[in-house]
């Protein structure tokens, strides 16, 4: 039966990446039917005018007029893409800067059709995967933070936790919205929605992946969008939301099996 594969793009101001992106996706030989849901989070440059010059039946556009955060722009790709989609298709989401690699999508794919996997992550730190042409501070701070994530939450099977570039099962999103809801599902508002999205997830046991991913900043036009003294903080408010979360989580499941 075909399925429907989604594109989630989070944006802002991604004028001079988010027209390769988009080309890249449409060039794909994905198997499916194919959905890109581009997301401009109020972007102060070109990306909505060339957004609109790249409109077609498979470009689904949201957002603000003005900047939010990633939180926002994640809560509502995967709300609008979980409102539309059945539960045997497959969401892919994607930085809109290059950086993630299209050619890895199939093989993402194929752990979830063929190996019965929920969550694929593209990973850095599996045997294969790294970084290439990476800022120093910013390559210390990824290692820290996924070291930090790994410690308080471990998950079987994932050594990446921040990065954007994974492949879900849309049963496995829709499976939370009982325990979240569709606006709980990410509280944090900046890059730490990443980890929270998928520690969530992980209470409810998926069955999670990692693929090695070599992730080139060199490809990247432009400059990053993370403040990092912001994000070191978000990261500690994170860990005390979700340990506390994760004790009610755990009341209620024992509540439930008592």
């Amino acid at each position: 039966m075909l399925m429907t594969l989604y594109f989630l793009l989070p944006i802002y101001n991604e004028e001079a990446n988010i027209a390769s992106v988009i080309s890249g996706l449409r060039a794909g030989q994905f198997g499916d039917e194919i959905k890109i849901v581009a997301v401009n989070d109020g972007s102060a440059d070109r990306t909505a005018e060339i957004l609109n010059a790249l409109s077609g039946s498979d470009l689904i556009v949201l957002g603000t007029h003005v900047n939010m955060n990633v939180g926002a722009v994640f809560s509502s790709g995967i709300k609008y893409i979980v409102s539309k989609a059945q539960d045997g298709d497959l969401l892919v989401i994607l930085e809109s800067d290059q950086t993630s690699a299209i050619d890895l999508v199939p093989v993402m794919l194929d752990e979830i059709r063929f190996k019965g996997k929920d969550i694929v992550v593209a990973s850095r730190y599996v045997a294969g995967g790294g970084y290439r042409n990476f800022p120093v501070t910013r390559l210390i701070f990824s290692h820290l933070a996924n070291r930090l994530m790994q410690y308080v939450f471990p998950i079987p099977n994932v050594l990446d936790y921040t990065i954007f570039f994974r492949a879900y099962r849309i049963s496995s999103l829709r499976a939370a919205l009982p325990y979240f809801g569709d606006s709980g599902l990410i509280q944090t508002h900046g890059f730490v929605a990443n980890a929270e999205l998928l520690i969530k997830l992980s209470l409810l046991s998926p069955l999670v992946a990692e693929i090695p991913f070599v992730y080139d900043y060199g490809v990247k036009r432009g400059a990053s969008k993370i403040n990092v003294l912001r994000t070191i903080n978000e990261y500690f408010v994170l860990v005390a939301y979700l340990r506390r979360l994760t004790r009610k989580f755990k009341d209620y499941q024992h509540r439930t099996l008592t």
